[in-house]
């Protein structure tokens, strides 16, 4: 009853728009996005009651929560629905309670994605293993400096209730600092923890490029690679999620996140090439010629060191193949 196949991140990665494209294929059940099991729930020892009388920001959640769900299931009068969501946010969070989630529907791929898992020490990685020793792995990641600053943005949205654009410089850079953001960032040490357990042929990696520039190929490969029908075509893989109206990051940032990140993203492009060997050429332009504008266009990919790598290196994105895939096949290119 355990899932088949699990999302660990990256955060801020595209696994908004992975959910929803693996989540419309008929051969996929997900029954939910971000369980958040084995680097949260796992050690909560609270129950319904506690939880409804708690002062935690976890509580005060999972009443807002439970007010939404069940105004929605008495509109919708499922009795099925209705006892789902009742194991869901009722009952104790344990390993019994985790598989309750993936109730199987006959014939159907069974997954989830939790972004989060992609900074799980290696000891919570071994208990993931131990439920689900068959499991697929799918890992997306994108340019690190691009990366920080969109987890850096949210952050600021949804939990300071803030805009980037007048939060204080000083807390601005704190926040790029911090511990976790570079562990989430650290895509090589992430797939070093997890092919300590899966082998390099069941971990599937994901370029946020190759969703920007071949979708469609993207989830062909993806598909193949969980085993169900590749041929199937979501309404409208292309579309973007999470998009923001004005799409920019302050050149001081950009600059100073690309020499945060430089050593991280050498190592990436000498182990994957190509896209990888992208987001260095910007990190060093960003470096060693900084732009005279307040702001860069953001993604990197809007900007024109997109063109002027692209002609460089040869490698327009319309005339290469994508460079996701598992683990085993990813040689720098």
């Amino acid at each position: 009853m355990y899932p088949n196949f699990i999302g660990i991140g990256a955060q801020k990665a595209g696994t908004t728009w992975l959910y929803r494209n693996l989540q419309g294929h008929p051969e996929i059940h997900m029954p939910r996005k971000e369980d958040h099991y084995f680097d949260r729930r796992i050690y909560d020892r609270s129950n319904a009651l506690t939880r409804l009388l708690g002062k935690r920001d976890a509580d005060a959640q999972w009443r807002r929560q439970v007010k939404r769900v069940t105004t929605q299931m008495v509109k919708k009068r499922s009795l099925e629905d209705l006892a789902r969501n009742y194991r869901y946010y009722m009952t104790p969070y344990n390993d019994r309670w985790y598989a309750s989630v993936f109730e199987p529907e006959t014939g159907k791929v069974v997954g989830e994605i939790t972004p989060a898992y992609s900074a799980l020490d290696r000891d919570k990685i071994a208990h993931v293993f131990e439920l689900m020793p068959e499991a697929k792995i799918i890992f997306f990641v994108r340019n690190p400096i691009e990366r920080v600053w969109s987890h850096t943005v949210m952050s600021f949205d949804k939990v300071q209730k803030a805009s980037v654009g007048v939060v204080p410089e000083e807390e601005l850079f704190r926040k790029l600092e911090r511990k976790s953001t570079r562990k989430l960032t650290d895509y090589l040490g992430t797939l070093e923890n997890w092919s300590a357990f899966y082998p390099e042929d069941r971990i599937f990696v994901g370029f946020l490029e190759d969703v920007r520039f071949h979708p469609g190929e993207l989830l062909r490969t993806l598909y193949a690679f969980l085993g169900v029908d590749p041929s199937f075509e979501p309404p409208r893989p292309s579309k973007k999620v999470h998009t923001r109206a004005k799409d920019e990051m302050p050149t001081e940032v950009a600059v100073h996140l690309a020499r945060t990140y430089r050593d991280e993203i050498t190592q990436l492009h000498e182990r994957f090439g190509g896209y990888a060997s992208f987001w260095l050429y910007c990190a060093e332009r960003l470096i060693d010629a900084p732009p005279h504008n307040d702001s860069v266009p953001y993604p990197l990919w809007e900007s024109t060191a997109w063109q002027d790598w692209t002609t460089e290196s040869q490698r327009a994105p319309d005339r290469r193949p994508i460079q996701s895939g598992p683990l085993s096949s990813l040689d720098a290119l």
